[in-house]
């Protein structure tokens, strides 16, 4: 006889399966039946642990969100100066998408869609958290002189944000992109804002 699994092993394996369908096929396409396909379990054994879509995806958003806030504090505790740690920040969110490639899929398709607007919202404040935490450490370096007095720190955090973007676009058709342009892009990001 099997053993049966935690609750919290469950919920886990439910996660990380929906973060591979949403990886492969896109968010539209995440359903309890492929969900429980992938995992060996009756699709009826989902709802057990989440009561619908809605609700895998909203626990999909805080993982998202979760993942970043360890970027964040592993960023800004770290010893250096703040562009140092701004720098290790922004190589923490790149390791973040090779690691996790559904993230972009998620974060376009809920902002992008208007069909649930408590998703969407919920998605946008975790993106705005992350900008200020950003912004926190934009500031620090402008009192320490790092960064030019003149920089626009909402600017530079948006700037900081959308720097990944385009990574994230041309990986999908090649996956050499995270590799190859991330030091590249900081690099220019640094020079616009340093001191």
């Amino acid at each position: 006889m099997r053993s049966r699994k935690t609750t919290e092993i469950r919920r886990e394996e439910i996660l990380r399966a929906a973060l591979f369908i949403v990886e492969q096929q896109g968010l539209d396409n995440l359903n309890t039946n492929a969900i429980a396909a992938l995992i060996q379990l009756v699709p009826s054994a989902i709802y057990r642990h989440f009561k619908n879509k809605e609700e895998i995806i909203a626990a999909l958003i805080d993982f998202i969100g979760e993942r970043l806030q360890q970027n964040l504090q592993q960023a800004t505790t770290q010893e250096g100066t703040a562009l140092e740690r701004l720098k290790s920040l922004f190589e923490l969110h790149v390791k973040l998408l090779q690691e996790e490639p559904s993230i972009p899929r998620i974060l376009y398709s809920l902002i992008s869609s208007e069909r649930n607007q408590e998703l969407k919202k919920k998605m946008l404040a975790e993106i705005d958290a992350y900008v200020y935490e950003t912004k926190k450490l934009l500031l620090q370096g402008k009192k320490a002189g790092e960064i030019n007095p003149a920089v626009d720190v909402a600017a530079a955090a948006m700037m900081f944000l959308g720097m990944i973007q385009p990574l994230v676009i041309l990986s999908q058709e090649n996956k050499d992109v995270l590799d190859e342009y991330p030091q590249k892009l900081w690099q220019c990001y640094q020079r616009a804002i340093a001191f």
